[in-house]
């Protein structure tokens, strides 16, 4: 369900936002529905929703577009095409468990329906995996490009981060030299640099994921709806600890050359700019 609720009386309907566009309808309001010769019946509109993509060679549902109505407004004889002794539906939905095994449930199902099959009285029909809309199939063709993109973003952050400290290191040598002076070590000198690394990122992470997360999530919405699918942006909280930890280890590792070139300057430096 996107909008509204599913079906609790037979004289409502539920139907696909791109359906319910084209009708120029909204929720509340009613329809008239007339099933192959049948009668007509007025419907009130009570919600939207996900529709699999499923049906006829002439007409399918797709995420969008159709309608969810009770059975019992389809004559008896179009709910059983095949003239059977037993009657039934056309099609039945099943959903796994998240925990099963795709793969091993489809030969199941496969195994139950050769079965079936072989009663006199079984209509003819068949196990079909996992139906993805056309929608769902274009947008996975991208394939890596996604990951492909993060990285060269990444690999340019890194780039620019290393450039910066090696200007930082170069623009303050006489400081470096200075607190070389006063008594810094070569490790302290390198740890300067180190926690300029630190910083930098640790502003980046504390910025840069709650509004990636932000972002994020209003993108997946708007790129959801377009495609009328449910809208359910998920946040790892795993990932984004990985993340900030990586980005930090990233950091500390991009500043090791930085920081040995200022743990070697040397404090005639400070002297020569006296």
């Amino acid at each position: 369900m996107l909008t509204g609720h599913s079906l609790n009386r037979p004289d409502e309907v539920v139907l696909g936002t791109a359906t319910l566009a084209e009708l120029h309808k909204h929720n509340g309001d009613t329809v008239r529905v007339q099933v192959r010769n049948g009668k007509t019946t007025t419907l009130h509109i009570v919600g939207t929703a996900t529709l699999p993509a499923i049906g006829s060679s002439g007409f399918h549902t797709t995420m969008g577009t159709g309608a969810l109505l009770d059975y019992q407004l389809i004559p008896a004889a179009i709910r059983n095409l095949q003239q059977n002794s037993v009657p039934g539906p056309n099609a039945v939905l099943i959903r796994t468990r998240t925990t099963s095994n795709p793969t091993a449930a489809l030969s199941s199902l496969q195994q139950i329906t050769a079965i079936i099959s072989k009663s006199p009285e079984s209509p003819a029909g068949g196990v079909t995996g996992v139906l993805r809309p056309a929608e769902i199939v274009n947008y996975r063709s991208l394939g890596r490009i996604p990951a492909l993109l993060g990285g060269a973003l990444a690999f340019g952050a890194v780039t620019a981060l290393a450039l910066t400290l090696v200007a930082s290191v170069r623009r303050r040598r006489r400081e470096l030299a200075l607190l070389k002076t006063l008594g810094f070590t070569g490790r302290q000198l390198a740890a300067v640099v180190g926690w300029q690394a630190v910083v930098s990122v640790l502003i980046g992470i504390l910025v840069g994921l709650p509004l990636g997360i932000i972002v994020g999530r209003t993108l997946w919405n708007l790129f959801a709806r377009a495609i009328y699918v449910v809208p359910r942006p998920t946040v790892p909280p795993l990932v984004m600890a990985v993340i900030a930890i990586g980005a930090l280890a990233l950091a500390l590792l991009v500043a090791a050359i930085p920081g040995r070139h200022a743990a070697r300057t040397p404090t005639a430096v400070l002297l020569h700019a006296e």
